[in-house]
C-alpha cells in the first residue's frame, strides 16, 4: 500500500510535534539515574532516541528524503541536534528546553571514541574496531601462537572462566606478559599491553559428565535430561531412551511440555514431551537425517522457560571468581544478564573489592536482556568503563536464526544512541578458525561486524590465520548499512518510561 505524501504544511507540524513529544517523554523517564558530564549526555541522547521510537513516524522518512533533509533514522547518535536543524530549515522556532542535553555529530564521535578507548585501549587504527581473541590452556604449550596473535593485531585476550581454574588463568596471563616482554626486548613490539578480558561463567546450563561411549541423537529420537548432575549418562537401553545429566537443576523449574530446548548452540533441537522430578524428556526435532553427538560440557538453551525467575546472573562460582578477576584482569564480562539488577549486584561486589575502575561488559544473550537493553545501558553508565557484548551464539537460539540479523542491528543502534561500545562476538570467521578455509558468508559477516567497536574471534587451530584475515578486512571495508524500519517488534524496550 503506497504511503500518502505529507503536504507542505503538515511536514513541519509533524516534525515539530515529534520534537516536543520527545522532550515531554523525557519527563516520564525513570528519574533515579543522575549523571554528570559525558554520562549525562549518554543518558539524554539515549532517552531522546527512545522517545523518538515511541512516535508515529509513518511517512516521515520518505518525505524528508524527497526534500533532501537528513534521515532521522540515521541519526541515533545526535537525534535532537538533527531535529533542531531540520526545524530551523523549515523556519520553525522552538522554545529553549533544559530537559535534555543536545549532542552534535562531533560530540557524539568524540564521546564514543573516548569511551571505547577507555574500555578497550589503543586499537590498530583509530577508526577500526579492537580485536579480541579467546585463549585457553592450550596456548601454554604454544608460546609461538601467543607471539603471533600479539604481533598480528590482538588487542584483547579473552579467558572464559567457565573453563579451567584460577591457577591455569594466572599461567595464561603470565605467558602473555612474558611474550610481550620478550618482543619488547627484541624491538618488535612497542604497543601498549594487551588487555585481559575475563568472562564470568554465569548461570549457563550445560551437559554433565558423559561416558566414554558416544551418545548420538537425530530426528525422532527421545533424550532424557537428568536433573541430578551426578546421574550417569547412557545410550539407549532397551525401552529407555538415551539420557544425559545436566547442570543447574534450578533452570528447569519452569519447564513445561511443548517448550523448546536447544543443545550446543542449536545443533540439537527438541521439544519437551515429559517432565518429572528426576528428568525432562525431549523429542528430538533436529538434526535430520545425520545423527549428531551429544557432547559433555556443551550448553543448553531454554528460551521458553523463564530462566530469569530462578537464575540470577551472578552464581556462587562467579562470586568466588570475581576477586581473582579484579586482581588480574582489565575487563570483566558478566554473562546472561537479564536486567539492571544484575549490574547493580556486580557493582556492589566491585565496591567491596575497591575495583570500581575495572571495565565491565554486559553480555546480551537472552530475550530478557534484549527487552531490558535500554535500562541495562542506563545502569551501565554508573560504571567508569562499560560496554556490551553481542553474544550471538545464545542470542540466535533465543530469538531464532531468522530474526538475528534484525535484532543485532537494533542492539547496535540502541547502543550507539548511548555511546556505549559493542563487542561483535560468536561465530566470526568460525570455519576459518576451526578448519582453515573461510566460508563466503562469514567473510561478509566479519565485514559487517566492523560496525561494532570490537570484534571477537574464538579459539581454534587456525586462529592466527583468522586474525590475519580479519585485520585485512578491517583495513579495506567500511559498512554502514541503513537502519531498516522494523517489521516485527522483537526489541521493544521495557521500563524506561513511566506509564
Amino acid at each position: 500500500m503506497a504511503q500518502i505524501p505529507l503536504n507542505q504544511r503538515e511536514l513541519p507540524r509533524r516534525i515539530e510535534s515529534i520534537y516536543k513529544q520527545i522532550i515531554q517523554a523525557s519527563d516520564h523517564a525513570e528519574d533515579h539515574h543522575e549523571f554528570q558530564d559525558d554520562a549525562r549526555i549518554c543518558r539524554d541522547n539515549l532517552i531522546s532516541y527512545l522517545g523518538f521510537r515511541e512516535q508515529n513516524l509513518l511517512g516521515i522518512r520518505q518525505e524528508l528524503k524527497e526534500k533532501g533533509l537528513a534521515d532521522l533514522f540515521q541519526s541515533p547518535t545526535h537525534l535532537l541536534y538533527t531535529l533542531e536543524k531540520i526545524l530551523s530549515y523549515l523556519n520553525i522556532s522552538l522554545p529553549s528546553q533544559k530537559n535534555l542535553m543536545v549532542s552534535t555529530p562531533y560530540d557524539s564521535r568524540k564521546i564514543l571514541k573516548k569511551r571505547t578507548e577507555e574500555l578497550f585501549g589503543n586499537r590498530m587504527q583509530p577508526n577500526q574496531p579492537a580485536i579480541m581473541v579467546t585463549v585457553d590452556s592450550k596456548v601454554l604449550n604454544n608460546p609461538n601462537q601467543i607471539e603471533q596473535l600479539i604481533l598480528n593485531g590482538m588487542n584483547i585476550a579473552r579467558i572464559n572462566c567457565a573453563h579451567d581454574n584460577p591457577e591455569i588463568w594466572k599461567q595464561i596471563i603470565d605467558a602473555i606478559r612474558d611474550v610481550e616482554k620478550k618482543l619488547r626486548i627484541e624491538g618488535t613490539y612497542q604497543k601498549t599491553e594487551c588487555k585481559i578480558y575475563m568472562d564470568l561463567a554465569g548461570p549457563k546450563v550445560r551437559v554433565g559428565k558423559l561416558p566414554d561411549a558416544p551418545i548420538y541423537v537425530s530426528k525422532g529420537d527421545r533424550l532424557r535430561l537428568y536433573l541430578n548432575s551426578d546421574t550417569e549418562g547412557h545410550s539407549v537401553v532397551e525401552d529407555t531412551p538415551a539420557g544425559v545429566p545436566v547442570t543447574l537443576e534450578k533452570a528447569f523449574r519452569n519447564v513445561r511440555v511443548n517448550d523448546s530446548i536447544f543443545i550446543d548452540d542449536g545443533k540439537i533441537h527438541g521439544i519437551v514431551s515429559q517432565v518429572t522430578k528426576e528428568f525432562v524428556e525431549v523429542e528430538i526435532h533436529s538434526p535430520a537425517p545425520k545423527p549428531v553427538r551429544v557432547k559433555e560440557g556443551k550448553g543448553l538453551n531454554l528460551p521458553d522457560s523463564l530462566l530469569s525467575l530462578n537464575l540470577p546472573a551472578l552464581t556462587e562460582k562467579d562470586l568466588a571468581d570475581i576477586p581473582f578477576i579484579t586482581k588480574h584482569a582489565d575487563i570483566l564480562g558478566i554473562s546472561f544478564v537479564h536486567s539492571p539488577l544484575d549490574l547493580r549486584k556486580l557493582r556492589q561486589e566491585l565496591e567491596i573489592l575497591k575495583r570500581t575502575d575495572i571495565g565491565v561488559v554486559a553480555k546480551i544473550e537472552t530475550k530478557d536482556a534484549i527487552h531490558n537493553l535500554a535500562r541495562i545501558l542506563l545502569e551501565g553508565l554508573h560504571f567508569n568503563r562499560f560496554g556490551i557484548m553481542l553474544a550471538r551464539g545464545d542470542l540466535t537460539v533465543e530469538v531464532g536464526p531468522e530474526n538475528l540479523s534484525f535484532v543485532q542491528d537494533e542492539i547496535l543502534t540502541i547502543c550507539s544512541a548511548a555511546y556505549t561500545p559493542v563487542i561483535w562476538a560468536t561465530g566470526v570467521l568460525e570455519k576459518l578458525t576451526k578448519k582453515g578455509i573461510p566460508a563466503r558468508a562469514e567473510i561478509t559477516d566479519a565485514a559487517y561486524g566492523s560496525r561494532a567497536n570490537c570484534i571477537m574471534l574464538n579459539k581454534g587451530p587456525f586462529v592466527v590465520d583468522a586474525l590475519k584475515m580479519l585485520v585485512k578486512l578491517l583495513r579495506t571495508v567500511e559498512v554502514i548499512p541503513a537502519r531498516q524500519k522494523p517489521l516485527i517488534d522483537l526489541t521493544s524496550q521495557f521500563g524506561v518510561f513511566k506509564k
